[in-house]
């Protein structure tokens, strides 16, 4: 369907009203979204085993902002890594990857592209701790208490599985998340993950 929406909007594109134009746009988006939910409903139903290998963290967490930066509008937001030297862990670059990518999109979703986020990393006997803020509209304590659940959403546009698929990811990677939220004051995910330094 997404193919056939792109054919016939580059050939109707010299002869279609704004209006038809409109409507293909909206199927290109829709289909897209579809793609995007059965590729979240896959990744949850796989549970794969990660493919360790040595990882540089710090480049991964600016790579993952770097790709979710592609998508949305990132102009107002004011990103930082606060990390002393080098982190290396045995992890799957991929998995670990879309962990940050979900937190960083829920981030600039909830401080509407205009904020501070913030990523920490600490490595401390043997475990990394990382810590991703932002300063966004924050949660309820009813909504922290389900946000890992899958299928919970508040967003109108959500599936539900985002931070699902991030809780099983840290989980098999032998680690754990957690969260820390204030209504009107921001959010602060906690990451546990086994590690060495670099």
């Amino acid at each position: 369907i997404n193919i056939s929406a792109q054919v016939l909007k580059k050939q109707m594109s010299a002869t279609a009203s704004r209006k038809e134009m409109e409507t293909l746009d909206d199927i290109i988006g829709q289909t897209l979204r579809v793609r995007g939910i059965v590729g979240d409903l896959l990744e949850f139903a796989r549970e794969r085993e990660p493919q360790l290998r040595e990882t540089d963290l710090v480049s991964l967490v600016g790579s993952a902002y770097d790709q979710a930066s592609r998508t949305m509008d990132t102009d107002g937001i004011d990103f930082a890594v606060d990390c002393e030297g080098e982190v290396r862990l045995s992890a799957d670059p991929n998995q670990l990857e879309r962990v940050f990518i979900n937190l960083f999109a829920n981030a600039i979703v909830a401080m509407k592209g205009k904020g501070a986020l913030v990523v920490k990393i600490e490595h401390n006997s043997g475990m990394v701790n990382i810590w991703v803020s932002d300063k966004g509209k924050g949660m309820s304590p009813e909504d922290q208490e389900k946000i890992f659940d899958p299928f919970f959403t508040n967003r109108e546009k959500g599936t539900g599985l985002g931070l699902a698929i991030v809780m099983n990811i840290i989980r098999q990677h032998g680690g754990d998340i957690s969260v820390v939220s204030e209504e009107g004051m921001g959010t602060v995910f906690e990451i546990h993950l086994p590690g060495e330094a670099g």
